[in-house]
C-alpha cells in the first residue's frame, strides 16, 4: 500500500515540475485578455525569455539574476505586442504569430554569437530544492508538498497573488472592465490604452518568468525550441481555465499530468512519436470539453478607439477632401 502511494506521489510531483512553465504563460495569457488583448505569442515569448534567462545566469552565476533577466526579456517582447495591438490597432492574432517567429530568430542569433552554437548552451547554475519544514519529515507528504525548485513556488504564489488582484482589488475591475466594456471604463476618466497596455507588460513579465523555469528548474541548460509548444498549451489552458488564473492553473496541471504520464509509457519503450501525441490530445478533449462553456472577455481582441479620436478623423478627411 504505502509503495503504491509512493508511486502515486512521485507521478504528481513529476506532473507539478512539467506544469509549471506552461502555468505561468497560462497566467500571462489570462492577464492579457482580460484586459481585451490577446497573446497568442507565449511560445516565442517563452523561448526568448529563456534564452535570455540562460544568458543572465552564464554571466553572473546566479539564477535569481537569470530569472529577473528573463522576466525583463519577457516585459521586452511583450511590449512590441502592447505598441502595436493597442497603440497601433494592429491585428493581434498576426502579431502574436510574428512574436512567435521573431522569438526563435532572436534567440538563434544571440546563441551563435554568444556561444558559437544554435543547439544548446553550456551548463548554468539552476535553482535547488527547497524543504519545507515540518512536511519534510512526513511520508509521502514531502514528495508532494516539498523539495521542488524554489521557482516553482513562486510560480504557484503568483498564481494565488493574480486571482486575488484580479477579483479582489480596484485594479482588478478596472483590468476586467477593459477587456469587457472599455469605453464605460473610459467615461471614469481612466486610461484604457494605458491599463491594457499594463496587463500586457505584466503578462510578458510572467511570461518571461515561465521561460526561466524552463531552464533554471532543473535543466540547467537553454535548448533551442526546449518550449515545444508549451506556449500553445498555455494559451489553450487559458480558455480551458475560464480566463481564470486558479482555473487556469488546474487546466495544466490536467496537462501536465498527461506530458508525465506520456514519460511513463515512454519508459516502457512504447513508441515516442505515439506518446507526444498525448497531452495535445488531451488539450482537444479540454476544449471540446468546455467550448460550449466558454465566455471569452466581450472585447477581447478588439481594439480600442477613444470616442474622441473619431471626430478629429473625420474633421481632418472633410478638410483634406475640401482642398
Amino acid at each position: 500500500m504505502m509503495e503504491n502511494l509512493t508511486t502515486f506521489a512521485n507521478f504528481f510531483a513529476s506532473a507539478i515540475r512539467l506544469t509549471a512553465p506552461i502555468a505561468l504563460g497560462t497566467l500571462a495569457c489570462t492577464i492579457s485578455e482580460r484586459a481585451g488583448v490577446i497573446n497568442i505569442g507565449i511560445e516565442g515569448t517563452m523561448l526568448f525569455s529563456g534564452l535570455i534567462a540562460a544568458v543572465g545566469t552564464w554571466i553572473t552565476g546566479s539564477p535569481w539574476v537569470g530569472l529577473l533577466f528573463g522576466c525583463l526579456g519577457g516585459v521586452l517582447i511583450s511590449a512590441v505586442l502592447g505598441v502595436l495591438s493597442i497603440y497601433c490597432k494592429g491585428q493581434q492574432i498576426v502579431i502574436g504569430i510574428g512574436i512567435n517567429l521573431l522569438g526563435p530568430g532572436l534567440a538563434y542569433m544571440i546563441m551563435r554569437e554568444l556561444w558559437d552554437t544554435t543547439g544548446i548552451s553550456p551548463w548554468i547554475e539552476g535553482f535547488g530544492n527547497v524543504d519545507i519544514p515540518v512536511l519534510k519529515d512526513i511520508p509521502i507528504v514531502n514528495i508532494l508538498f516539498s523539495g521542488y525548485s524554489a521557482c516553482i513556488y513562486l510560480g504557484i504564489f503568483a498564481v494565488i497573488i493574480m486571482q486575488f488582484m484580479l477579483h479582489k482589488t480596484a485594479w482588478g475591475l478596472r483590468v476586467r472592465s477593459a477587456g469587457e466594456h472599455p469605453a464605460a471604463v473610459a467615461t471614469l476618466g481612466i486610461n484604457v490604452y494605458r491599463l491594457r497596455m499594463f496587463a500586457v507588460l505584466l503578462g510578458g513579465f510572467f511570461a518571461g518568468m515561465a521561460g526561466g523555469v524552463m531552464c533554471l528548474s532543473s535543466a540547467n541548460v537553454f535548448v533551442n525550441d526546449m518550449s515545444a509548444g508549451s506556449g500553445f498549451m498555455a494559451f489553450a489552458s487559458n480558455q480551458f481555465g475560464h480566463w481564470s488564473p486558479v482555473g487556469g492553473y488546474f487546466a495544466t496541471l490536467l496537462f501536465g499530468i498527461m506530458s508525465a504520464f506520456r514519460m511513463r509509457l515512454q519508459s516502457l519503450g512504447i513508441a515516442t512519436q505515439l506518446t507526444q501525441m498525448i497531452p495535445y490530445i488531451a488539450v482537444l478533449i479540454g476544449l471540446k470539453v468546455t467550448g460550449t462553456r466558454l465566455h471569452a472577455p466581450a472585447a477581447n481582441g478588439e481594439p480600442y478607439t477613444h470616442p474622441l479620436a473619431i471626430p478629429q478623423v473625420h474633421k481632418k478627411a472633410g478638410s483634406q477632401n475640401g482642398k
